[in-house]
């Protein structure tokens, strides 16, 4: 099997040491190199093609912010990951848009290699070249723009509301997503993993949440013109409503509280992957739907006709890289026919993406997604299909147009053959 190359950059020759004794045992596996200056890394990359590169940020000279904005310029394909302390908001600002996750410093031998090696199991979901390539650039996600404008008047006004700060942005899939990836850095030293937007801007502080959405251009506002026929808001709507169905199906199976957020983070990321290829290839997803009103869907399988891929590998590899759960990121990848059957949160999002299409259609081309059954027969029984539906009407009644408590439901959703 071919080595996985990694390139270290620290100045302090006794941290390189640690580094080369902590990953000892990935010699077989891992051909490493360690540096101790930017420029040393660049002659370096200039030579062999490295898979990841993991630098120090506070380094004089080229520091590492610097080094892995010119390695994003230069060489977009290689995984890119901050090694750092606590620093101030200038330098979080400065590396956003050119780090694809941080780890702290400093951090034990098992959570470096869990956190490389999840990076790089993200690939396995994409097979071609030029998708990973493409994923791997990905620094920006559109954003609706009355969702941005929104958040930009609240922030400017003498008193703003976190409340509807936090509600502005889980109105997005793309602000959530990216917003969610920057808490959760060690830049904030914050002192437990945030899932939930009011909890981050409550610890963060409104200021910084400011500086992040307003100085940093991390987001690209979306042009409708290019896909007319498709709207934002009602990819959303529909990340929204499985977000609530998973977390409802987790309660109702009385899952411990960090599946259930899991649950409710997956089925809000899951289609995270339509944002980049409508973003980045419109032309090809408006293919995509022609073919779907034409001869019918579902979606994903006529974006492997046209991309080789489909949304869910792309989301996938995307949120890998940003340092999603491995739950999560495996929820994002297999929430259609192609997963493991023996985890939970993936056959959950299965369920509530499939309960959704056939509980909201939004227009009469909408191709409704079945579950098979022989993918996962214990969770997908019969009885506890039903069980599941009858909690989501018990518990769900609020919304409008979604009826989940009709005697033919089942029977449409659950894929017998």
């Amino acid at each position: 099997m071919k080595k996985i190359r990694l390139l270290f950059v620290d100045d302090e020759t006794n941290v390189l040491a640690a580094l080369r004794r902590m990953l000892r045992n990935k010699r077989d596996h891992w051909d490493m190199a360690l540096v101790n200056s930017g420029q040393a890394a660049l002659e370096a990359l200039g030579k062999v093609r490295f898979d990841v590169i993991v630098s120090d940020i506070k380094m004089p000279g080229m520091d590492g912010a610097e080094l892995l904005t010119r390695v994003k310029d230069a060489y977009p394909g290689t995984i890119r990951i901050a090694l750092s302390g606590q620093v101030d908001l200038n330098e979080v600002i400065r590396s956003i848009r050119s780090v694809h996750q941080y780890i702290s410093k400093p951090c034990s031998a098992e959570d470096l290699i869990a956190r490389i090696e999840g990076a790089l199991q993200s690939k396995e979901v994409l097979t071609d070249p030029k998708m990973l390539r493409l994923v791997t650039e990905i620094d920006a996600l559109p954003v609706i723009p009355r969702i941005f404008q929104e958040i930009r008047e609240e922030l400017a006004k003498p008193e703003p509301s976190i409340d509807r700060i936090a509600d502005s942005i889980t109105q997005d899939v793309g602000l959530t997503a990216k917003i969610l990836k920057l808490v959760n850095s060690p830049f904030f030293g914050l002192p437990a993993h945030i899932d939930s937007m009011h909890k981050a801007i409550t610890m963060l502080g409104l200021e910084t949440i400011k500086a992040l959405i307003l100085s940093t251009h991390l987001f690209t506002s979306y042009d409708g013109h290019a896909l007319p026929g498709l709207k934002l808001n009602m990819l959303w709507e529909h990340c929204f409503r499985v977000a609530n169905i998973a977390r409802l199906i987790a309660e109702c199976d009385k899952a411990d509280k960090n599946v259930i957020a899991n649950c409710r983070m997956a089925g809000l990321l899951h289609d995270v992957g339509k944002l980049i290829l409508i973003n980045y290839f419109p032309e090809r997803y408006g293919q995509v739907l022609q073919m779907t009103r034409e001869n019918g869907g579902p979606v994903y399988r006529n974006e492997r006709e046209v991309f080789g891929t489909s949304h869910a590998e792309m989301g996938a590899y995307l949120m890998g890289l940003w340092g999603m759960s491995h739950e999560v990121v495996h929820a994002i990848g297999y929430h259609h026919d192609h997963r493991p059957t023996s985890e939970y949160i993936p056959n959950v999002i299965t369920a509530a993406n499939s309960i959704d299409h056939h509980c909201v259609i939004f227009h009469k081309d909408y191709s409704r997604i079945r579950i098979r059954e022989n993918i996962a027969p214990q969770l997908f029984q019969e009885t506890r299909l039903h069980t599941w539906l009858d909690y989501i009407a018990d518990h769900w009644q609020d919304i409008d147009d979604f009826n989940c408590a009709d005697d033919n439901l089942l029977n449409d959703i659950l894929d017998r053959g």
